[in-house]
Formats: C-alpha cells, structure tokens, sequence
C-alpha cells in the first residue's frame, strides 16, 4: 500500500511505479446487468477491454480527456507530491495542467488484472509507455487501477495510482495475468460489511508492521501470487516480496498507516482500501527522518478465509493529511 513507498529508504531501495479505467457504451460494457449469465474469464476479459480502451483513448485524445470518459464521479488519482485529486472534475482539472503525454503519446499495458467473482469489482496494474517522436518508445511509469462496474454494464475507474518508472515490470516464467489460486467461498454480503473486514485487515497489517517491522508485516500479508509494482522488474509473488523487504526491519524505518476509504464486492472476496501512513528512518546523521504517504491497496479473501493483499502502491503527499 503505502509502505512500499514510505520514505527516501524505501524508494531508494526498491525503486519506483503508473495509471488506467471504461467509457460510456463503450469497450467493458458486454456484461450489460446479465452477470450470473457470465464466467469468470468473460468478466477478467471485460476489464481487460476496458483497460486497453482508456489506453487507446488517452493516446488519441490526451490523459485528461481519457480519465474524464473512464473516471466514475467519486475517483480518485494518487500522484507524487501532491494530496490526491478527488473527483472526476478535478482529475480532469490536474491532468490538463500535467499530462501524462507532456513528452509524447501514453499509452499502458497491464501484467496482471483481476475480477471479483460477482463482476463488480476490479483491478489492473501494469507498465506505462510514452512515444516521442513518432518512433522511440520507452518506459514511462507503472501503475494500479481499481475499477468499479457501473449498473449499466461500464468500467469505471475508482482508483488510480502512478508513479514514474525507468523501467518496465517484465512478469517472471509462469506468471499469469489473473490469479489461479484457490478461491474463497462464495458470500453474498453488504459491500460496507465486505470493506470494514478488509480495514480491519489493513489496519491489523499497520500494527504487525509497527511491532516488528515492515518486511515482516508485508511478507505476512502478501497473498501468494501479490505483485508489487517496485523494483527494476516488480516484485512478483510472496517469496520475491520477503527476499525484498528483509532489510526493512523495525530498527530501519517505522511505517504506520490507517485505511481512509474504499470499497468491496458483495460477493465477499474483493476489496481495496485508500489511506495515509507515516514513514520514520534516520538520515546519514542519525537524525529521524518523516514522510507521509498516500496508498492503494487491493485485497483478496484467500481460500483460508484470510484477507492478504495482491497489490500495493502509493506515493509521497505533502502533508499529514489526506489521502
């Protein structure tokens, strides 16, 4: 969530992150209100269309006018350095002023997205692009998306994180764009009853980290096959994320975060939480150091019942409030 951007010790060891969405009887809207008559592979197919839709939109029309025709009217859009921008308009408003496409054509390509199993959740994260000109292509940032399906069928963007990336996440040999883990039985819930045991999940998740530290607590929330949008490649799987974040003991840094927002499948097995943390490391004087951050994390209820993250992504805010 958070954490895996909390302060210069963190960024520095691990590197850096992207963004994404669905459009008005546009691409992602097949499943219409019929989705007990769909699989799961037609719901994942779905939001896989509506990903690339807004991709191709953004390189036709510009990121504001892409976010503006994918965004539901309550998203929200994390970039670094500043508080997030709450709201279709408001997105709209600060992409205008910042781009995506200052230097050339943006476009992304997810590694890995993600339904609930009632198909009214979801989630994509993957690798931006830009094209100058006319021909080189390079790296420009990664991202995570959680997307909300709409009554009338359409994907919309709830949530979108971006950072910016040197490098393209390259997804290890047997990696598989969606999840092939056991899935957790079936409920049908409140979406709010859903979201507040995935808080309690996340808020859980803060107290292990602060009681015996970062690495451990990410470790012992990351779901199997959790892909972290860091490093020169992604971190893909729990294995990968221990190896990774050893270093970030209690005595290294101390992250501490609270959920904000968020919202939940009713079907009980998809939920992501928004929120603020605060990362405490020492500089190279041993003076204590603090940045507070802004996060996304999307959860899955594994087959044990157990809630474990399967991405997590944020950047720096400037301030203690927020997200």
């Amino acid at each position: 969530m958070k954490r895996m951007f909390a302060g210069a010790l963190v960024v520095a060891a691990l590197g850096t992150m992207g963004c994404s969405g669905a459009k008005d009887a546009g691409p992602g809207a097949e499943a219409g209100a019929g989705t007990t008559r769909q699989s799961l592979e037609d719901l994942r197919a779905g939001l896989r269309v509506a990903d690339q839709a807004m991709s191709d939109a953004a390189e036709k029309s510009g990121s504001a006018q892409a976010f503006a025709d994918f965004a539901a009217d309550d998203a929200v859009l994390m970039v670094d350095g500043a508080y997030a921008q709450k709201g279709k308009e408001a997105i709209r408003a600060w992409l205008a002023a910042h781009p995506l496409e200052a230097e050339g054509k943006v476009r992304w390509t997810p590694v890995r997205w993600d339904v609930s199993a009632d198909g009214t959740l979801g989630y994509s994260l993957g690798n931006a692009s830009v094209e100058s000109g006319g021909t080189a292509v390079r790296p420009s940032g990664r991202y995570i998306t959680a997307w909300k399906r709409q009554p009338d069928g359409q994907w919309r963007v709830a949530v979108a994180v971006r950072n910016a990336a040197k490098t393209a996440m390259t997804p290890p040999a047997g990696f598989t764009p969606s999840s092939t883990l056991p899935a957790a039985e079936p409920r049908a819930l409140a979406p709010a009853q859903v979201l507040e045991e995935a808080k309690a999940a996340d808020r859980a998740f803060s107290s292990q980290s602060t009681t015996e530290g970062m690495g451990k607590a990410f470790t012992a929330y990351a779901a199997e096959d959790a892909v972290l949008p860091l490093g020169s490649a992604g971190i893909f799987g729990r294995e990968a994320i221990a190896k990774a974040y050893a270093p970030f003991t209690l005595e290294a840094i101390d992250l501490r975060w609270e959920p904000v927002l968020g919202d939940a499948a009713g079907s009980g097995d998809l939920a992501y939480t928004v929120g603020r943390a605060v990362a405490t490391s020492k500089n190279d004087q041993g003076q204590p150091e603090v940045d507070h951050v802004k996060y996304l994390t999307v959860w899955r209820r594994q087959a044990d019942g157990q809630w474990r993250y399967v991405t997590d992504g944020g950047n720096s805010s400037p301030g203690p409030q927020g997200p």
